[in-house]
């Protein structure tokens, strides 16, 4: 397994460990996520400002969005919405506040309400329908307003349909879920829209209003952002620890990467849902117009996580340019972003949270490996055995040989090393030893090769590619 292991390029392994260590992130967050999905309710009840309020999530690209974006259904004061997962034909039925019933066979009604969307009537019948019901900005006419849902014909093996409902009145968003059989009908929620006089806003109360964001889903995005960061972080340190042949995970590690990890993890995630939410409620009904801000949100986010990862990686991994490994821990991010962006449109939320993570991990495992590389102007060859090496990179933090626990090299206590045996720094174009042994400094050239205890270590001052 180690001779595999060592086979592959720093940067290949680096990557490969970022990718697991985010898929472990993702598999213990995902059941955290469930927490803010959009708020569900059962049918009849009336509540309007029941617990179907929700904010928006950043990290979900809705399936109601999804389809609705995709047969263009328009929005307004009012929207209802109806979903199911297979070809039977149910349809939407709203009863507005004069009687008038707007369904497949009226679908408009005189009140200003219209079915756009109609879906499984005829064949093609779709697996993912949806159907639609929408009053214009400033159209709907205040009153009760009865919605129920109707099975009207089986065009699948399976009879009884499950369904969710989506309703938009005002402020209030809810989701409904239910079941229906053949031939039956739902009564499934009831509302009522205030005067239009009491509906408008001035000017001056828009202004001073604050928009409400979602602490809950706030603090949820964090914490599974933090999840990532955490198990990424853990799983980059222990690669690094096994190539130098040392402990996967010291405590003094386990404490700076779960501490690092959280705070990397929820200042992301924090900051980005929080910025998503408080833009969302901003531009209300607006928010279709700028899709964008979802999507810069999402990027934003994920740059910063890979931006605090990269410099986090400083503290474990000798003489890493930080700043550098900052920016290209960003790169990753943002790259993670667009995959996860695109993933979404073809795999849905799960499955794009999956690929999006997974390639997330990948890239800022890279770039990070890539850094070290790229920067190095001076390094230590390690010969382990014949067929084991690894390099270490020299700069003005000191590489440290011996016997103790937080030592880059281990040299073997029982041989009489002690735990701080010699300091290793390069420093304005020179190589210096400082060996506690004897208490000398020691200059090195490029070349030179010492022999300490069971090691072999070979300077490197030159460009000569290293692994």
């Amino acid at each position: 397994m180690r001779k595999l292991v060592l086979r592959l390029p720093k940067p290949v392994l680096f990557g490969l460990l970022g990718a697991l260590g985010c898929l472990i992130g993702w598999a213990l967050g995902e059941p955290l996520l469930s927490v803010i999905k959009p708020g569900t309710a059962s049918p009849n009840d009336g509540t309007p400002d029941g617990p179907g309020r929700v904010a928006p999530v950043l990290v979900f690209n809705n399936e109601f969005e999804q389809r609705l974006k995709r047969e263009e259904a328009q929005s307004g004061d009012v929207q209802i919405s109806l979903m199911w997962d297979n070809s039977n034909d149910l349809d939407l039925h709203c009863i507005d506040p004069n009687g008038e019933r707007v369904f497949f066979n009226h679908k408009r009604a005189k009140s200003g309400g219209e079915l756009d969307v109609d879906m499984n009537a005829q064949r093609p019948y779709s697996t993912q329908p949806v159907e639609n019901i929408f009053w214009p900005p400033d159209g709907a006419p205040a009153g009760k307003y009865r919605i129920e849902v109707n099975h009207y014909a089986i065009h699948d093996r399976i009879n009884t349909t499950k369904y969710t409902v989506g309703v938009k009145h005002g402020d209030t968003v809810k989701e409904l879920k239910g079941a229906v059989a053949s031939q039956e009908t739902d009564a499934v929620y009831e509302f009522e829209m205030a005067p239009e006089s009491e509906r408008r806003r001035t000017l001056i109360d828009v202004r001073t209003s604050r928009p409400e964001v979602s602490l809950t889903a706030t603090l949820v995005i964090g914490l599974w952002t933090a999840l990532l960061a955490v198990f990424a972080s853990l799983m980059l340190v222990g690669g690094q620890n096994y190539l130098m042949r040392r402990p996967l995970v010291s405590l003094r590690q386990l404490k700076l990467v779960g501490g690092g990890g959280v705070a990397a993890g929820l200042i992301s995630g924090v900051v980005s849902q929080y910025l998503f939410s408080f833009v969302a409620a901003l531009m209300g009904d607006r928010l279709r117009e700028f899709e964008w801000l979802i999507k810069a949100g999402q990027v934003v986010g994920w740059g910063m996580l890979g931006l605090l990862m990269g410099l986090g990686m400083g503290f474990f991994i000798p003489n890493l340019n930080r700043n550098k490994a900052g920016l290209a821990g960003l790169a990753g991010g943002v790259f993670g972003a667009i995959a996860f962006l695109g993933a979404m449109s073809v795999a849905g939320e799960i499955g794009g949270r999956l690929i999006g993570t997974t390639v997330l991990g990948f890239a800022i495992g890279l770039v990070v490996a890539l850094v070290e590389r790229l920067a190095r102007e001076a390094a230590l060859i390690v010969h382990f055995d014949a067929h084991e090496r690894t390099v270490i990179n020299l700069g003005p933090e000191p590489v440290i040989l011996g016997s103790g626990r937080e030592v880059h090299l281990y040299l073997p206590k029982e041989r009489g090393f002690p735990e701080v045996t010699a300091l290793v720094t390069f420093k304005d174009g020179a190589v210096e030893m400082d060996n506690r042994l004897s208490g000398k400094v020691h200059r090195l050239e490029g070349g030179n090769k010492l022999e300490i205890g069971t090691l072999m270590i070979e300077v490197q001052t030159d460009s000569q590619s290293t692994r």
